[in-house]
C-alpha cells in the first residue's frame, strides 16, 4: 500500500468510525430516557387505532399536535389523562389540535376500557412492542411522557412524569402554537381576499357571478376564525 492508498484508507476508516459515533450519541437517552431533543424532525410513524384508522405523520402536517404515551396500568398517567382532557383537549381540540395518546403494548380492547375509566375521548392507539416509544425514548424508560409537535413536524416540548409546573408550560406553549397558527390562517385570508377584490376590478358585472362562490367560502372561513380567535383569548385567561 502507497501513501496515497493508506492516506485514503485512513480517511474511510475515519470516515465510518465518525458516523458510528454520531448513530451511538444520537441514539444515547438523556436522563429522562429521551433519545429526541427539542428542535428535532419528528421521527416518522404510523398509528393504528383500535377502530382500524391509521394516521401517519404526513396526515398531521399543518396542526399543532400532542403525543402522549400512556398505559392502562400506569398510575401517574391515570393521574394525568383527566387533566389533559380538561385543560387541553376539550379547550384546543377545534381551534387545529390534535391529542393523540399512544398505548404501550396493550391490545384493543384494554385500550377502550381504559379510555372509559379516566373519562378521556381523545384518541388512544395502539403501540405493539413499544415500536413508536422507542422512536422516542429509550424502550425501558418509563412510559408516562408528553411530546408537542408544531405545524412543522418539529418537536416542540418534551415532558417527563406528570409535574405541574411542566404540564402548565406545556399548555402555555400549546396555546402560543396555536394562536401562531390561527395568525397564518388570517393573514392566509386577508391575502386571498385582497386577490378576489383585485380580479373582481378587472371582471365586467356579468364575469363577477364566478367570484361569489369564493367569496362566500372566504366569509365562513373567516367568520369561523374569528370565533376560533374569540375562544383562544377566553383560554388564555385559564393560563
Amino acid at each position: 500500500m502507497d501513501g496515497r492508498q493508506w492516506f485514503l484508507y485512513m480517511n474511510k476508516q475515519l470516515l465510518f468510525f465518525l458516523l458510528a459515533l454520531t448513530i451511538a450519541f444520537s441514539q444515547t437517552p438523556d436522563d429522562r430516557g429521551y433519545i429526541v431533543y427539542v428542535g428535532d424532525d419528528s421521527p416518522n410513524f404510523v398509528l393504528d387505532f383500535p377502530n382500524g384508522t391509521q394516521i401517519s405523520l404526513a396526515d398531521l402536517e399543518g396542526q399543532v399536535t400532542m403525543l402522549q404515551f400512556t398505559a392502562s396500568w400506569c398510575h401517574v398517567c391515570r393521574e394525568e389523562m383527566p387533566h389533559i382532557e380538561k385543560e387541553i383537549w376539550k379547550v384546543y381540540k377545534n381551534m387545529g389540535l390534535n391529542v393523540i395518546g399512544i398505548d404501550r403494548d396493550e391490545p384493543a380492547d384494554i385500550i377502550t376500557k381504559f379510555a372509559k375509566e379516566v373519562q378521556v375521548t381523545y384518541p388512544i392507539a395502539l403501540d405493539p412492542g413499544a415500536e413508536i416509544f422507542a422512536l422516542f425514548a429509550d424502550r425501558n424508560s418509563g412510559v408516562t411522557r408528553n411530546i408537542i409537535l408544531g405545524p412543522d413536524g418539529k418537536i416542540v416540548f418534551l415532558t417527563r412524569l406528570f409535574d405541574i409546573q411542566e404540564f402548565d408550560d406545556m399548555k402555555r406553549v400549546i396555546h402560543s402554537l396555536i394562536e401562531n397558527r390561527l395568525k397564518e390562517q388570517k393573514n392566509s385570508l386577508a391575502a386571498k381576499k385582497q386577490i378576489i377584490s383585485q380580479l373582481k376590478k378587472q371582471q365586467s358585472p356579468s364575469e363577477r357571478y364566478s367570484t361569489r362562490k369564493l367569496e362566500t367560502d372566504l366569509y365562513k372561513a373567516e367568520r369561523e376564525l374569528n370565533r376560533k380567535e374569540r375562544r383562544l383569548a377566553l383560554a388564555k385567561l385559564k393560563l
